[in-house]
């Protein structure tokens, strides 16, 4: 942009110098020829003017996308505010945060997948437990409702042998 107005004001020097070359003029083919001059430095000067308001434009449509990054990232920023990285019991990572909901306080979980990404996704309890061969435990299930992952939570108390309703 330095190199566009440079050119402009060295352009606006170059048609004031040719003013006063035609004002000097002695002859009319003196006057004709520096008029020719000063129009076509003119015309010049119009499209340096021009590229100039171009790039200043385009300079503007930057800063207006990058303004509007700014305001989201501070937006996810504010909304995700307080969530911490959290290991539950099944070792699942998630975002949690304690939130005061009605008079009970409860412990909210956002999707890592999701949080990555900036979108903000609440973990949804499905009722369903699911059993780890490997602890030998059940664990309640969530789901993300935005990327339909299936996180194993907190141990559950489940017991096929009293809950089976063939028992």
């Amino acid at each position: 942009m330095i190199a566009e107005l440079s050119a402009a004001m060295a352009a606006i020097k170059e048609t004031a110098g040719l003013a006063k070359v035609i004002n000097d003029a002695k002859t009319d083919a003196e006057v004709k020829a520096a008029t020719i001059e000063l129009q076509s430095r003119l015309i010049t000067l119009q499209a340096e003017c021009f590229s100039l308001y171009d790039l200043i434009r385009q300079r503007e449509e930057e800063a207006i996308l990058l303004k509007a990054k700014i305001a989201e990232y501070e937006d996810f920023s504010s909304q995700t505010e307080g969530y911490v990285l959290n290991q539950l019991d099944f070792g699942s990572f998630v975002y949690s945060k304690k939130e005061l909901v009605g008079e009970e306080q409860v412990e909210v979980h956002l999707c890592p997948q999701c949080h990555a990404k900036r979108q903000i996704s609440i973990l949804q309890p499905t009722g369903e437990a699911s059993f780890n061969s490997h602890t030998k435990k059940w664990y309640f299930q969530s789901r993300c409702h935005n990327c339909d992952s299936v996180y194993s939570m907190n141990v559950s108390n489940y017991n096929p042998e009293i809950y089976a309703p063939w028992s």
